[in-house]
C-alpha cells in the first residue's frame, strides 16, 4: 500500500463530512416559525397512545380498570441514577 492510499481515504472521508454538513445546514429551518412548520409536517396527528385516558392516580386507575373489566398497566419511574445502590 502506498502512502497516497491513506491520504485518498482521508480526503474522501473529509469530502463526505463537508458535504453532509452543508446539506444539514441547508435543511435547517431559518427561524422559529419555519421550525414549527417543519415539526407540524412530520408530526402524526392521530396516534393511538394519545387516545388512552391515562390516569395519574393509582386508585383512580384501579377503579376504572375494575369498572370496565380491563387490565391495568402500572408504570412507575423513579428519578434516581442507574448506579444508585439504595434500591
Amino acid at each position: 500500500m502506498t502512502s497516497s492510499a491513506p491520504r485518498s481515504a482521508v480526503t474522501a472521508a473529509l469530502a463526505l463530512c463537508v458535504g453532509a454538513l452543508a446539506a444539514a445546514q441547508d435543511a435547517a429551518p431559518a427561524d422559529e416559525a419555519a421550525l414549527r412548520a417543519r415539526i407540524g409536517e412530520i408530526t402524526v396527528a392521530d396516534v393511538a397512545w394519545r387516545q388512552i385516558p391515562w390516569k395519574t392516580c393509582l386508585l383512580d386507575g384501579l377503579a376504572t380498570a375494575r369498572r370496565e373489566k380491563k387490565p391495568l398497566l402500572y408504570w412507575c419511574q423513579i428519578d434516581r441514577p442507574f448506579d444508585d445502590t439504595r434500591c
